[in-house]
């Protein structure tokens, strides 16, 4: 199958990597340890490896359902639940990327706000970086892969995880399988927002050359993705004990403390900068979806849907005043991410599958 896009608008095949690995590997990740290790301590791995194995399973799902239709998710639920039910579907999905995009945004200026700038006005950061944001998704979906492939520099500041062995204590590891079954499932499902970003597929299928060679990629991003945050969580459990990270609201900054150069007085300055390297891309792809869903919909230029969909976004997050908004924002898009991971993309290919036997014995 070819791509239904113009050619000069799709991406290679292997690109596919960049864009999954990007949109999941969030800010997120500075805090997502805290609760895991909270519920399944020195056993919180097992339920990083279960939960990269289930977005193994989820991402095979979502490629059948894209190569048996040719097409991308706003097409297919028109194509399954008529143009009325559809429509709202994809509407919901606007909602979705926004909220992601106005939990992330907020997300990154507070962590500037509390290690960087004190008094620094959230509105003021918001707006410049949403001007940024406007200039790349203008450019085109190309340009926001190239973004991405930018962004990859920020694995210098994942590598600066090793400088603290010294301080690792390895009998924080054991004893083995200590917890049981339901409390590694439970850390598990806190696990599921960080894994998220796979849903893009749906909607980028049709701007990949030659879709169907792109699974592989997207599973090795997945898996590239499960390596990294295993690592953290290793870290996290080498470094601290579980009720220290009950009062460490970001863990991964913490531990740049214990990083020092003769040259760096602070390392964990470049690393609360740095997050800027994981949020624009995530910003953009949000952006862009959800101005993309709006051109289909409501048959508007993609560029004028989005200064619309900036102004919302700016006012979301002017309106999230401050940590413990955030966090009631973050258990939202938890419980959405979960449920749109584990019910929602499973029933979708339920009924792409219910609908191949219809059709075949018709």
């Amino acid at each position: 199958m070819k791509s239904n896009e113009h050619p000069r608008f799709t991406i290679s095949p292997y690109l596919v990597f960049v864009l999954i690995h990007s949109m999941q590997f969030g800010p997120e990740y500075l805090s997502m340890s805290n609760i895991p290790i909270q519920l399944a301590g020195q056993d919180t791995w097992i339920s990083v490896i279960l939960c990269g194995l289930s977005f193994h399973v989820i991402i095979w799902m979502m490629y059948r359902i894209l190569n048996r239709n040719e097409t991308d998710l706003i097409q297919i639920h028109q194509r399954f639940f008529g143009k009325l039910a559809g429509g709202g579907l994809n509407f919901i999905f606007i909602i979705y990327f926004l909220l992601i995009a106005s939990f992330q945004l907020r997300f990154f200026i507070e962590i500037i706000q509390v290690w960087l700038f004190k008094d620094l006005e959230t509105w003021s950061l918001a707006f410049v970086l949403l001007l940024l944001v406007y200039y790349i998704v203008a450019g085109g979906f190309r340009v926001i892969v190239g973004i991405c492939m930018f962004s990859l520099l920020r694995i210098v500041t994942i590598l600066a995880m090793f400088f603290p062995a010294d301080y690792f204590h390895f009998n924080n590891l054991t004893p083995l399988f200590d917890h049981s079954l339901s409390e590694i499932v439970k850390a598990g499902k806190e696990m599921t927002f960080p894994f998220l970003g796979v849903e893009m597929l749906f909607f980028c299928y049709t701007f990949i050359k030659t879709p169907q060679k792109s699974q592989k990629w997207a599973h090795f991003a997945n898996f590239i993705t499960t390596v990294s945050y295993l690592l953290i969580i290793l870290f996290s459990l080498l470094l601290f004990k579980p009720e220290q990270l009950s009062v460490e609201i970001w863990s991964q900054l913490t531990k740049y403390k214990f990083i020092q150069f003769p040259f760096i007085e602070r390392f964990d300055y470049i690393g609360a900068a740095a997050q800027l390297l994981w949020v624009v891309p995530i910003l953009c792809f949000c952006f862009w979806a959800a101005s993309r869903v709006c051109k289909l919909m409501f048959t508007v230029k993609q560029r004028s849907a989005l200064p619309i969909l900036l102004i919302l976004v700016f006012a979301a997050v002017c309106f999230i005043p401050d940590h413990s908004h955030i966090e009631v924002v973050q258990k939202m898009l938890y419980d959405i991410g979960f449920y749109l991971i584990y019910a929602y993309i499973p029933f979708v290919f339920l009924v792409d599958v219910i609908r191949m036997k219809v059709r075949r014995t018709v």
